[in-house]
C-alpha cells in the first residue's frame, strides 16, 4: 500500500515552491497526515475541502484541480501504481455554499448529525455567537464528542453537509481529552491545530494560510504552557465543563487569592509577582472566561491592593526573584472565600 511519505518525497523532488498550488499541496501533507500513513483518496480530497474554505482557492479551485491531478498522474506513473484518482472528489467539482440565517444552519446541521449518529447518541447544538455552530454529542459509553461548524456547506450525495466536518475534540465519560486520540480544531481564523495527547503532553502543529505554513509545533509541552491553543479548548469546554470543577479556573482564582493575601501581610516577593498573574488573569478572562463575576473581581482587588501597596513603598526598584521557601510559604496562605459577587 502506498504511504504519505511516499506522495511527500515524489512532490519534494519537483520544486513545490514553483507554484503555490504545489506549495499548498506539499505543505498539507508534510503537516497533518503522518508519513507512514496509508495513501488514500480520502486524504487528497480532504486537502481540497480545505482548500475551498479559503477565498484564494475557492476563486482558482480550477487550477488548483488540474496542478494537483497533474501531480498524481506522474506520480502514479513514478511508481507505477493504479492510485485511484477517480474516487477523489477535486475541487473543481465542489460547489461552496454558505448559509447566513443561523436557524437554517442549526437545521441542516441537525438533519446532518442524526444520519451521522445513532438514536441513543444525545446531540445538543449550541451558537457560540463567532459564527461557528459547536455540536454536543454525547455517546451512550458517556464519552463526549465537540464538533465545531461554520457557515460554509456543500453538497454531497443529495444533502447538503458541513464544508469541513472534522473539526472536533474528543472527551472521556471524565470530560477529559482522550489520550492518544486525533484532536482538530481552528485556533484563529484560517489558522489550524491538530494535536494528541498524551501523558498530559501535547504533541502535534498549528498551520496557517491557504499554503498551510506551519506555524507551531508541540513536542511533548504541557497544555496550560501552550495557550494558543489552551485558550481554543478551554473556549469550548465552557459549553460543557462546569467551572467549579475545571483545575484550570480553579489554579487561576487560587493564584489570584493567594497573591492578595500575601501582599496584605506586607510579602514584597508577592508584589513583585502580582502583575504576572493579573496579565495571566486578564487574558483568561478575554480569551476563556468572558464576564466570569469572581475572576473580575479578583483580578480588580488584586490590582488595587498592589497599587496601593507599591504607592506606599520608598522609591526604588523591586527584586523580582523568587527562592523556594518564598513558593512554599505562598502554598501554606489560606486564601479567602468570600466574595461580594453582585458588583
Amino acid at each position: 500500500m502506498l504511504k504519505v511519505g511516499q506522495l511527500i518525497r515524489f512532490v519534494a523532488g519537483l520544486n513545490p515552491q514553483n507554484t503555490p498550488a504545489k506549495l499548498s499541496f506539499y505543505n498539507f501533507l508534510r503537516g497533518f497526515p503522518q508519513p507512514e500513513d496509508p495513501l488514500t483518496p480520502e486524504l487528497i480530497e480532504l486537502f481540497f475541502i480545505y482548500c475551498m474554505d479559503y477565498p484564494h482557492w475557492a476563486a482558482n479551485k480550477n487550477q488548483l484541480s488540474k496542478e494537483v491531478q497533474y501531480l498524481l498522474e506522474n506520480f502514479n506513473s513514478f511508481y507505477q501504481q493504479n492510485f485511484d484518482l477517480d474516487r477523489i472528489r477535486f475541487s473543481h467539482t465542489m460547489q461552496l455554499i454558505e448559509l447566513e440565517q443561523p436557524s437554517d444552519i442549526e437545521e441542516v446541521l441537525m438533519s446532518y448529525l442524526k444520519r451521522q449518529y445513532s438514536e441513543a447518541d444525545k446531540i445538543r447544538l449550541v451558537n457560540d455567537q463567532n459564527k461557528r455552530m459547536v455540536a454536543l454529542i454525547l455517546h451512550e459509553d458517556r464519552n463526549l464528542t465537540v464538533r465545531v461548524f461554520d457557515k460554509k456547506f456543500t453538497i454531497r450525495d443529495g444533502h447538503l453537509e458541513p464544508l469541513r466536518r472534522d473539526l472536533a475534540l474528543y472527551y472521556n465519560s471524565n470530560l477529559e481529552l482522550i489520550p492518544d486520540h486525533k484532536q482538530k480544531i481552528e485556533v484563529a481564523p484560517y489558522i489550524v491545530a491538530e494535536f494528541r495527547v498524551k501523558n498530559e503532553r501535547v504533541y502535534g502543529s498549528l498551520l496557517r494560510g491557504y499554503v498551510y505554513q506551519k506555524l507551531l509545533e508541540f513536542k511533548g509541552e504541557s497544555l496550560k504552557d501552550q495557550t494558543r491553543l489552551l485558550y481554543p479548548v478551554k473556549r469550548l469546554e465552557q459549553f460543557f465543563v462546569d467551572r467549579r470543577t475545571d483545575p484550570y479556573y480553579q489554579d487561576l482564582i487560587s493564584q489570584l487569592e493567594r497573591t492578595l493575601a500575601l501582599i496584605q501581610q506586607g510579602d514584597r516577593e508577592a508584589l513583585n509577582w502580582s502583575a504576572t498573574i493579573i496579565t495571566q488573569a486578564e487574558t483568561a478572562l478575554e480569551n476563556v472566561f468572558t464576564g466570569d463575576k469572581l475572576l473580575s473581581l479578583l483580578v480588580r482587588d488584586l490590582r488595587h491592593t498592589s497599587d496601593a501597596t507599591r504607592n506606599k513603598l520608598p522609591s526604588r526598584a523591586m527584586d523580582n526573584s523568587l527562592n523556594e521557601a518564598d513558593e512554599e510559604e505562598c502554598l501554606k496562605i489560606t486564601p479567602k472565600k468570600n466574595y461580594d459577587l453582585t458588583n
